[in-house]
């Protein structure tokens, strides 16, 4: 379900309403929902107002990469303290816990550059390859030869 219309529901409004509030045509808050058309920076602000909300919570809430990007953040938050506190346990002298710390940090930090590189082939709109498609395409080119 679309965040809009989660949100939109939740405060017990119809399409209609909504549209009205914000001062915008009910197909834009239609379209919006189902995923027909991405918001503008104004309807955005429009919207917002009309349900209470900050421009930066709604847009979070509507798009799935800007809450992609909040969640990355919160994560970046975590791991900026982990390293505070390897960094005091290596001045301590506890280097076995600097070593663990650092393992830990690492394998997050590849799964981030993992995810994000994913959301960069999203955002182009590439496919995943598949270990299948290197099949296929090999196959073809056993083919061809």
């Amino acid at each position: 379900m679309h965040g809009l219309r989660r949100i939109r529901e939740a405060k017990a409004l119809t399409q209609g309403q909504l549209a009205q509030r914000a001062g915008l045509n009910i197909a834009t808050i239609s379209r919006i929902e189902n995923w027909q058309n991405s918001p503008t920076m104004s309807t955005l602000r429009a919207l917002a107002q009309a349900l209470d909300m900050s421009v930066a919570d709604l847009e979070t809430e509507i798009n799935p990469l800007a809450r992609g990007l909040a969640q990355e953040v919160e994560l970046l938050d975590q791991l900026a303290k982990a390293v505070e506190l390897a960094k005091g346990a290596l001045s301590d002298g506890r280097v076995e816990n600097t070593m663990r710390a650092l393992d830990i940090l690492e394998e997050i930090i590849r799964e981030m550059a993992e995810t994000m590189r994913e959301a960069v082939r999203i955002s182009r709109g590439e496919k995943k390859e598949t270990a299948g498609d290197q099949l296929s395409g090999l196959l073809a080119e056993m083919k061809a030869s």
